[in-house]
């Protein structure tokens, strides 16, 4: 794969400790400060304490970003559920933070499901866990 060709990362992990919606707040906006200048753009929704992030961008970026994250203490059980090239981006010009108080019920609902099928089945690829169409309602729903 070439150096700076198009990368994306799906993940889910769950928040050490609890999170208030102002860290929250911060973390997004150092995050999306930093990946800005990387060139990554992407998704963080943040509901029940978990994280479900979408990092797209250069292949050295991602992945040098996903080292930081397995790093990060206030991340465990990270679980991967796509990695690899792709040829465009879903969310092409920013990083976007969605936080449980701007879900709605339907979108709550669907990342409940969307964790119950990771944790029951975490080796399933990701479009038996509905992971695309789930993201895709982002991607359409809220502009990037």
């Amino acid at each position: 794969m070439p150096m700076g060709s198009l990368n994306r990362v799906v993940y889910m992990s769950t928040a050490v400790g609890v999170l208030r919606a102002d860290e929250l707040d911060r973390i997004y906006l150092r995050a999306k400060s930093a990946n800005t200048g990387a060139s990554i753009t992407g998704l963080m929704l943040f509901y029940e304490g978990v994280f479900l992030q979408v990092l797209e961008g250069p292949a050295a970026g991602v992945t040098s970003l996903m080292e930081r994250i397995r790093r990060d203490r206030r991340h465990a059980g990270i679980t991967v559920l796509e990695s690899g090239p792709v040829t465009q981006r879903n969310f092409a010009t920013s990083m976007q933070f969605i936080a449980a108080r701007n879900l709605s019920v339907g979108e709550k609902q669907a990342f409940s499901g969307l964790r119950a099928a990771v944790s029951l089945r975490p080796n399933v690829s990701p479009s038996d866990h509905g992971l695309s169409a789930f993201l895709a309602t982002f991607a359409a729903i809220r502009p990037a």
